[in-house]
C-alpha cells in the first residue's frame, strides 16, 4: 500500500510539474494505476475497470469514480495488543490491589490486558473523528470516540464525546503509551481505577505567549475512584511547556475535578499537579524523561487537613533505540493515616517501533511493616497506521 500511495503522489507531482500529456497517454496511464490497484487489492488485473475516455469525465462519475480515490476516503486502522506474564507475592494482592496485570497469588500468571481498534481520519475540513475500541476478557467497550474541531478562531478548539479527561498527565496516555507496565497506585485510588474519562464536551484555549500555554474547561459524566455510581464533573487544566535550552523542555500543569454526588456518593473535590521535564540533545535519540504528579481528593466542606492525597515520581532513560530503563516511586494513601509506598523498576527493549517487551520488578511496604512482590512482562505490539503519540 505504502507503494501505492507514493506512486500517486508522484504522478500528480509530475502532471504538476510537466505539461499535461495528450489525451492518449492519460487514459494509459490512469489504466496502469487501476490495474496496480487491483492487485493490491487481491483482484486480477482482468477485473480492474477499464479507464473511461478523457473526453467522458461525467461518464466516468456516474460509475463511481476511480478505485484509488474511494481507497484513499477510508480512515487510518491500527490495532494494538497487550498481554503479559504476571507474578504476586502470596497477600500481596489482598492487602494493595494491584494497578495493572494480575496474576494467581504465587503463581506465574498468563494475562491477555486489552486488544485496542483505533479508526481515525479527518471527517471535513471543519473537524476530525477519532474511534478507539477495546477488547478484553471483561468485553468490549468504546474507550474513546471523538470529533475535534480544526478551524475554530482565536485560538480555540472544541472536542466532544467519549474521551478522557483533561486531568494530569497520566490520565491521557492509553495504557500502551505508559512507560511503566502498571498505573501508580496513588493514580488509581485517587483519581480512577482506569482512567477518568467520559461523555462530555472539552474547550480549550491556546494563549499567544512566546511559550506553549493551554486552558482546558470540560464537562463530563465520569466515574471517578471510590465512586458507586458516574458524576457530572467540571474539570479544568491549565499546561504550559516552557524551551529550556535546544536539548531541554519543562512541562508544568495544575487540574481540578468537581464531582457532584449523585447517588449515595459524597460530594467531592479532586486536585492534581503534574511536571515533566525530558532532555534530549538535537543530534541522535537518546532522552532522559522526570515525570511526576501529585493528587489531593477531599469531601466538599471538609478542611484538606482531612482529605488524602498522594502521588508519584518517574524517571526513565533511553539511551537508544533499541532499549530504556526506568525507575518509579509511588506514595499512595490506605486509610486511618496509612500510606503504602511502592518502588518499581522498569527495563524495555524494543524489537522495532512496533513492538515492546517491558520486565518490571515492584516491591510495595505495606501497613504494619508487611511486604509484597509483583513481577510483570509484558509485550505489546502495534499493527496499521497509527498516529503520533502525546508529548
Amino acid at each position: 500500500m505504502v507503494s501505492l500511495v507514493v506512486s500517486c503522489l508522484l504522478a500528480v507531482a509530475a502532471g504538476q510539474a510537466a505539461p499535461a500529456p495528450p489525451a492518449a497517454a492519460e487514459a494509459e496511464e490512469r489504466r496502469r494505476l487501476e490495474e496496480q490497484i487491483a492487485k493490491e487489492l487481491g483482484a486480477s488485473p482482468a477485473a480492474a475497470a477499464p479507464a473511461a475516455p478523457a473526453a467522458e469525465p461525467a461518464a466516468q462519475g456516474a460509475k463511481g469514480g476511480s478505485p484509488y480515490g474511494r481507497l484513499l476516503l477510508l480512515p487510518d486502522v491500527s490495532a494494538t495488543g497487550s498481554g503479559a506474564l504476571a507474578y504476586d507475592s502470596p497477600g500481596a494482592t489482598a492487602a494493595v490491589p494491584p494497578s495493572g496485570p494480575v496474576g494467581y497469588a504465587g503463581k506465574v500468571t498468563p494475562v491477555f490486558q486489552e486488544l485496542e481498534l483505533a479508526l481515525q481520519a479527518v471527517v471535513d475540513p471543519y473537524a476530525r473523528a477519532d474511534v478507539f475500541l477495546s477488547f478484553s476478557t471483561e468485553g468490549a467497550g468504546v474507550e474513546e470516540a471523538y470529533v475535534t474541531t480544526l478551524s475554530l478562531p482565536w485560538g480555540l478548539q472544541a472536542r466532544g464525546g467519549t474521551l478522557r479527561s483533561f486531568f494530569g498527565r497520566l490520565n491521557l496516555q492509553h495504557p500502551h503509551v505508559q512507560d511503566f507496565a502498571d498505573q501508580p497506585l496513588s493514580f488509581t485510588r485517587l483519581v480512577a481505577a482506569d482512567a477518568l474519562k467520559g461523555p462530555g464536551l472539552d474547550l480549550s484555549w491556546l494563549a499567544p505567549l512566546p511559550w506553549f500555554a493551554e486552558l482546558h474547561l470540560a464537562w463530563q459524566k465520569t466515574s471517578p475512584a471510590a465512586s458507586t455510581v458516574p458524576q457530572l464533573t467540571p474539570l479544568a487544566r491549565l499546561v504550559q511547556y516552557f524551551e529550556l535550552s535546544e536539548s531541554a523542555t519543562l512541562g508544568f500543569g495544575l487540574s481540578a475535578a468537581l464531582f457532584d454526588g449523585q447517588g449515595p456518593d459524597p460530594r467531592r473535590d479532586l486536585a492534581g499537579a503534574d511536571l515533566h521535564l525530558k532532555l534530549r540533545p538535537p543530534a541522535g535519540r537518546a532522552y532522559l524523561a522526570v515525570q511526576g504528579e501529585v493528587f489531593g481528593s477531599r469531601l466538599r466542606g471538609e478542611p484538606a487537613s482531612q482529605g488524602e492525597a498522594g502521588g508519584y515520581v518517574q524517571a526513565v532513560w533511553r539511551p537508544s533505540a533499541y532499549w530504556d530503563a526506568g525507575a518509579r516511586y509511588d506514595r499512595s494513601p490506605a486509610g486511618a493515616g496509612e500510606a503504602v509506598r511502592r518502588y518499581s523498576a522498569l527495563g524495555t527493549w524494543f524489537p522495532s517501533e512496533f513492538m515492546r517487551l517491558r520486565l518490571q520488578a515492584t516491591l510495595d511496604d505495606l501497613p504494619g511493616g508487611a511486604r509484597g512482590f509483583e513481577g510483570i512482562l509484558a509485550l505489546d505490539f502495534s499493527i496499521g497506521v497509527h498516529g503520533a503519540h502525546p508529548f
